[in-house]
């Protein structure tokens, strides 16, 4: 899903906007000194929508810190939209099972259930998002319209 850029992360010195989930578990913009090397430059691979290239980036991150929440969420993201589902469902698991309210890692697991057309487990997810950061952040925004726009899609394909 296209997204509307939200977070500003200085990556080697340049301000980059990427999607609000791809902003550390606190919904913050991460720091580079918080996050293992590496993240920034698939981050900025990510947010150039180059998501393949992202992958052998966050392999490496993921290697050397592999309980790093926010690098398990990108890796889902970037997985997701490379078309590896049941990939992507692996790390956002992961991401949770170490921070079950990480921000991005809800919203995009919400998201991939709304892809599988599981919207019981999406509004799961919505909830989650709901409870740690109210019904105006980005992330609950993103995940509601989401929602909307799959089960308008799944009744429109039922006519």
């Amino acid at each position: 899903m296209k997204r509307t850029l939200l977070a500003i992360v200085a990556a080697a010195g340049i301000g980059l906007a990427l999607p609000a989930g791809a902003m550390d578990s606190g919904g913050h913009s991460s720091s580079a000194a918080s996050h293992p090397a590496g993240l920034a430059a698939a981050r900025a691979r990510i947010y150039a929508h180059d998501y393949k290239d992202a992958i052998p980036i966050l392999v490496a991150v993921l290697k050397k810190t592999p309980n790093d929440a926010d690098a398990l969420n990108l890796m889902g993201y970037s997985l997701r939209k490379t078309g590896k589902l049941q990939e992507a469902l692996a790390y956002y698991d992961r991401a949770l099972a170490l921070k079950p309210h990480h921000l991005g890692a809800n919203e995009y697991l919400g998201e991939l259930y709304v892809e599988l057309g599981q919207f019981g487990k999406a509004k799961e997810r919505l909830a989650v998002l709901e409870a740690a950061c109210g019904s105006k952040c980005v992330e609950t925004r993103e995940l509601k319209i989401a929602i909307a726009k799959g089960e308008r899609r799944q009744q429109q394909s039922k006519r």
